[in-house]
């Protein structure tokens, strides 16, 4: 049942060019981001500006996301994502013309809103086009698509970086997402300013959306409320001690760029792996389990990695990681979309990334400065701290609450 399910997912056109959108967004952030903090570093950033970089990048996504998810309610999603492409592009490219590291800081505003307007409008657009009962597969295959690319930009930025210098590896990247933008001018269907977002005839959207207060007050709903604690726990662990402070770490035992990139690219391909498995777990068991899950698993894996210095543990922690990443994004996403209707599934995304983007905010300008007070391998002893209180109240959190579905309009 579960490979017929696959095979009619596959057969739609939309479907198949959303994943192959997201999946040179996602080549761009592959290129881009194991290698961001080495770069800043080269061009004379202190280990506190290297968080504040990735901090305005979560902020952005803190001030920009409902606004972002709630503008694709009414315009559709197409134009956000081809957007999303064009501002990958221009981040890339602009990365490569600054004269010192503070100039990185506006560019990573493009970054933010890249970020919202391609992964997380995509899955607003791909829980519009498929029916309830499909959406956790979906979702899987979408995400393994991301992770694809994932595994496929380190390998191309780590080599182009050691052969040619960081900036041509982010030019690159550029050219990456413009052919993303093709892609999605091309193969995503819909979005005119009347009409709103692409829908299935099983699931008929009001095209207009609710009204601003009824959104608004989504925020609170008890499913909604979970999936946003959890996302801004894992957004600590990815977008503060992973992204930017693994490679610096690993650096400072002596491993070179492009085994760095390998490790990515390596963790990345294994998370992919379990996307779709995850998927169809997510379609029989509770996604929010399996969300609390992945995060208590993480908490083990960045407290063991500050007390490791081999590099082949490292990359094997790494990896475990990446699986918990992979599990985390899937039950994650498949658990919002499921519990958001049509008319405002847009908006309820656009929630769960802020709550994301106060991790990625927060996170790494706080973990920026542990690392100036008290070296990087506390970073990650920190981050182990700060997600098992965490992981903790969402515990407590799922025993309180009764999960209430949101009908589909």
């Amino acid at each position: 049942m579960g490979m017929q399910n696959l095979l009619q997912i596959l057969k739609k056109k939309e479907v198949l060019a959303l994943c192959a959108t997201v999946f040179m967004a996602d080549v761009v952030m592959g290129i881009v981001w194991p290698t961001f903090s080495l770069y800043a570093t080269s061009l004379g950033a202190s280990l506190t500006l290297i968080g504040a970089l990735s901090a305005v990048v979560g902020l952005t996504r803190i001030l920009s996301s409902v606004p972002i998810g709630m503008f694709s309610d009414t315009v559709g999603r197409k134009n956000i994502l081809s957007a999303g492409t064009l501002f990958f592009a221009a981040s890339s490219f602009l990365y490569t013309v600054v004269p010192n590291p503070y100039f990185l800081l506006p560019i990573q505003i493009l970054a933010g809103w890249a970020m919202i307007s391609t992964f997380f409008m995509g899955m607003a657009y791909l829980g519009d086009i498929v029916a309830s009962h499909e959406r956790g597969l979906a979702i899987g295959l979408y995400t393994s698509s991301l992770g694809l690319g994932f595994a496929t930009g380190p390998l191309i930025g780590g080599t182009v970086a050691a052969t040619y210098g960081y900036r041509a590896s982010y030019r690159v990247a550029a050219v990456v997402a413009l052919l993303g933008f093709v892609i999605a001018r091309r193969g995503l269907v819909g979005s005119s300013t009347s009409q709103g977002s692409t829908i299935t005839r099983q699931e008929p959207a009001n095209p207009r959306g609710l009204p601003l207060p009824a959104r608004l007050r989504s925020m609170m709903e008890p499913n909604l409320l979970a999936a946003s604690v959890a996302n801004l726990l894992m957004s600590v662990v990815f977008s503060g001690a992973i992204t930017n402070f693994f490679p610096l770490y690993a650096a400072s035992l002596s491993v070179g760029e492009a085994t760095i990139g390998s490790m990515f690219s390596i963790r990345a391909l294994v998370s992919t792996l379990v996307r779709v498995p995850t998927g169809l777990l997510a379609t029989k068991f509770s996604g929010r389990s399996l969300m609390v899950i992945s995060l208590a698993l993480v908490t083990i894996v960045v407290v063991s990695v500050s007390y490791t210095t081999d590099p082949v543990a490292l990359a094997a922690l790494l990896t475990v990681e990446g699986i918990t990443w992979g599990m985390f994004l899937t039950s994650g996403q498949s658990f919002v979309t499921q519990h958001a209707s049509n008319s405002d599934r847009g908006t309820a995304i656009g929630i769960w990334s802020t709550a994301g983007s106060v991790g990625a905010t927060a996170g790494p300008f706080i973990l920026g400065l542990i690392a100036d007070g008290w070296g990087i391998a506390t970073v990650f002893r920190a981050t182990g701290a700060m997600v098992s209180i965490g992981v903790a109240l969402l515990w407590y959190m799922s025993l309180r609450q009764h999960r209430v579905p949101v009908p589909e309009v």
